[in-house]
């Protein structure tokens, strides 16, 4: 089977790669396409590079509309060239939408992996979905209601963290704090400073005396440098490493807050973008009451959200340190982190994922 794979994001690369290997075991497969490094190890071809493509923000993308059209044309003519048995997306709703509707009209099959949150800020653009896949797959059951509400065929997977984190770590009050900055460039340049302050407020306090710091090796290290001459901070190259020893964290507002509920880790979330951006999600979001994924997901307030001016090295020092120490509202917070771990469903996520594709390639054989 062949697939041409479209996946900008850096959590979906490490989601589709799950997938992909899942595949594996059921089918032969060949994989070609937009991906990063998890992908790549799959033994799929990446023929345009993630670490070269990855933007979020209205102005960020405004600013790459030359590479954005490069990266359209190329796989456009990719997709032509390869003549896939599907046209597999992953997230990215800004490019992977109009390639989807660009893929129908070719006559080629189109199947969706991990939604858009369409249902936050783009149910406009659901009658492109609906026109456009075959089939959504979503991660979690609320988005499965809001598709069929819409007439797109959708079912739910369930979240690979369900198997990739089964049990969470044994955490504890002590003095290291962990720092989650994000996945992408735009949101380590808005966040990491303000973190390290916040870290330099608590050092000095004494309330700590470490940190560990989340680094994503796609990212140039000099993203980083703040985090690498801040005294008693350490980088590391994965969540779990960072909040092996952590206390509690400081995280930014994806897929990051639902591993570190995962990990049994208490944190707040903290997330800055830039001022235009920011403007307009928020003309374009409607009635929704949370950023922080943990918080979609559980359906309340998992963990406190710092938005923008208010994501200050003061304001989350006041908020980190009572989740640092032995208190009750520690308690509370690790109390409530169970109920991400029940949001995210049974293990099996990517393997049932994988026999949906199938399931939709056998339909339409038949």
């Amino acid at each position: 089977m062949k697939i041409v794979i479209s996946c900008g994001d850096p959590s979906g690369d490490v989601r589709s790669a799950e997938l992909l290997e899942e595949l594996k075991k059921l089918t032969h497969i060949e994989v070609s396409g937009f991906g990063g490094r998890y992908i790549q190890k799959t033994g799929a071809e990446i023929m345009y590079s993630l670490q070269e493509f990855s933007i979020m923000g209205f102005t960020e993308v405004i600013s790459s509309l030359g590479k954005l059209r490069k990266l359209r044309k190329g796989m456009r003519k990719h997709i032509l060239q390869t003549d896939p048995d599907i046209v597999l997306l992953v997230d990215y709703p800004g490019f992977n939408i109009p390639l989807a509707v660009w893929a129908k009209k070719q006559g080629y099959r189109v199947i969706y992996y991990i939604s858009p949150q369409l249902w936050a800020w783009g149910r406009n653009r659901v009658k492109k979905i609906r026109s456009s896949t075959d089939l959504m797959i979503t991660l979690f059951e609320f988005e499965v209601a809001f598709y069929r509400q819409h007439g797109v065929r959708a079912v739910c997977s369930g979240h690979p963290l369900a198997d990739s984190i089964p049990v969470s770590l044994e955490s504890r009050p002590g003095s290291e704090i962990a720092y989650l900055p994000g996945s992408r460039r735009q949101e380590i340049s808005q966040l990491l400073k303000p973190m390290m302050d916040s870290f330099i407020i608590l050092r000095d306090r004494g309330v700590v005396s470490g940190a560990a710091v989340a680094v994503f090796p796609d990212i140039p290290a000099e993203f980083y440098e703040r985090a690498k001459i801040t005294e008693g901070v350490r980088l590391v190259y994965s969540v779990k490493e960072a909040l092996e020893k952590a206390s509690a964290a400081v995280v930014c507002s994806g897929t990051a807050t639902l591993e570190t509920a995962m990990w049994g880790i208490p944190f707040i979330i903290a997330y800055k973008t830039s001022t235009l951006t920011y403007f307009l999600a928020k003309l374009l979001v409607k009635d929704l009451k949370y950023i922080g994924m943990a918080n979609l997901v559980a359906g309340s307030l998992i963990a406190t959200e710092l938005i923008q001016k208010d994501a200050s090295p003061e304001n989350i020092v006041r908020n980190i340190t009572p989740l640092l120490k032995d208190t009750a509202l520690r308690e509370e917070s690790l109390s409530r982190l169970k109920l991400v771990r029940k949001a995210l469903g049974d293990s099996g996520s990517s393997r049932r994922a994988a026999e949906r594709i199938l399931e939709v390639i056998a339909d339409d054989s038949a």
